[in-house]
C-alpha cells in the first residue's frame, strides 16, 4: 500500500500538487492491473543521482560527506512506489549500505523487494545495482573487468556491467545494466568524455556478444544510463557491430509524447541519454512500447527520470 499526505501544500501550486496524486494512482492503478494478471514483468530503470555520501550543497550550506537529502530520497521512493517495477535497475548507488537502506525504506511503504545485486566494479563511488520481487528466479553474473585501451593505457569499464539472469517457465532471458562514464573528462584531447564512452560501449557489447553469439535466437536486454544521444558512438557500439545488429532500440516516451529522460540543469538542456534496448531475436518485443514516468517535481530526486517496460512473462 502506498501512503500519501494529502495535506495542502504550504509553498507552490495546488495544481502541480493535484496532478501528481492523480498520476501516482493512475500508474499504480494500472500496474497493480498488468501485474495482477500475472503475464508480464514490468523492467524499470532508474539514476537516482548520487545516492551515496559526499560533499554537497544542503539548503544553501556546504556538507561534507552527507548522505542524499531525505527530500530527495523521499521522492525517488514516490517514484519507485509509483510503478512498482518487478525488476530495478538502479545506476548512481553508493555502497551495499545505501542499497539496503533503500529496499528497506520500499519495504515499510508496502513494495517488498527480496532479491538485490550491487557491483563494486572500478568506481569506488557510484554503482551500479538491481531489485527484484520474490516470485522471480535470478541469477547474478558480475563482469568487474571489461577491458579497454585509453590514452595508451589498458583500463577498464569504469562501473563494470551487472547482468541478472531471469528464468521462467518456458525460457530464459539475461539483464545487462550499465553505466558509461559520465562526460567529465581529465584529457583534453577526448572532450567530453566522448572516446572513452565509446570504448565503454564496444567493452561492454563484445562481452554480450561471447555470452550470446547467436544474437539472432536470444533472449535479453541492455538497460541503464549511457550517458549520451542515440547517434553517438557508445550507443551505436551497442546497438550494431559492423553489419551484425546486436539490439533495438524499445522506444520510451511520456504522456505527452515526450523522449528526454535527463534534464542538465546547468546547461537549461533536455537530452534522452537512458535506454531499453532488447536483443534482435525477441521478437515478441518487436511492437512493446516503454514509458517514461512523468511527474512534475522529478528533478527533487533525480535529474534523470525512471523509465520503464512491461515484457511479456517468459
Amino acid at each position: 500500500m502506498v501512503r500519501c499526505d494529502f495535506s495542502l501544500p504550504k509553498k507552490g501550486s495546488l495544481v502541480k500538487e493535484l496532478h501528481r496524486y492523480i498520476l501516482l494512482f493512475v500508474v499504480i492503478f494500472t500496474s497493480a492491473s498488468a501485474q495482477d494478471e500475472g503475464t508480464t514483468i514490468r523492467v524499470a530503470s532508474y539514476n537516482i543521482r548520487n545516492y551515496l555520501s559526499m560533499d554537497r550543497i544542503v539548503e544553501g550550506k556546504w556538507r561534507p560527506d552527507y548522505p542524499k537529502p531525505e527530500k530527495e530520497k523521499s521522492v525517488v521512493r514516490e517514484t519507485i512506489l509509483s510503478v512498482r517495477p518487478d525488476i530495478l535497475a538502479l545506476q548512481e548507488i553508493g555502497s551495499q549500505m545505501h542499497l539496503e537502506e533503500l529496499r528497506r525504506d520500499l519495504s515499510n511503504q508496502g513494495l517488498e523487494y527480496k532479491g538485490s545485486a550491487w557491483l563494486e566494479a572500478h568506481d569506488s563511488e557510484r554503482h551500479v545495482a538491481a531489485l527484484w520481487r520474490s516470485n522471480l528466479e535470478v541469477d547474478v553474473v558480475n563482469h568487474i573487468n571489461l577491458p579497454i585501451k585509453y590514452m595508451g593505457k589498458v583500463d577498464f569499464v569504469k562501473r563494470g556491467m551487472l547482468e541478472l539472469k531471469i528464468s521462467g517457465k518456458q525460457s530464459t532471458w539475461s539483464l545487462f545494466n550499465l553505466h558509461l562514464k559520465s562526460k567529465y573528462t581529465n584529457f583534453k584531447s577526448d572532450p567530453l568524455s566522448t572516446l572513452r564512452r565509446t570504448l565503454e560501449g564496444r567493452a561492454a557489447r563484445d562481452k554480450i556478444i561471447k555470452r550470446f553469439p547467436e544474437l539472432e535466437r536470444e533472449r535479453f536486454l541492455i538497460v541503464g544510463d549511457l550517458n549520451d544521444s542515440p547517434v553517438s558512438g557508445a550507443v551505436r557500439a551497442l546497438t550494431k557491430k559492423g553489419s551484425r545488429i546486436l539490439s533495438i532500440p524499445i522506444q520510451c516516451v511520456d504522456a505527452n509524447e515526450s523522449r528526454w529522460t535527463h534534464y542538465y540543469k546547468k546547461e537549461d538542456s533536455y537530452t534522452r541519454i537512458d535506454y531499453l534496448l532488447r536483443s534482435p531475436g525477441w521478437t515478441e518485443l518487436s511492437d512493446v512500447t516503454g514509458q517514461i514516468f512523468n511527474r512534475p517535481d522529478y528533478y527533487e530526486g533525480s535529474d534523470h527520470r525512471m523509465i520503464w517496460v512491461d515484457l511479456p512473462s517468459p
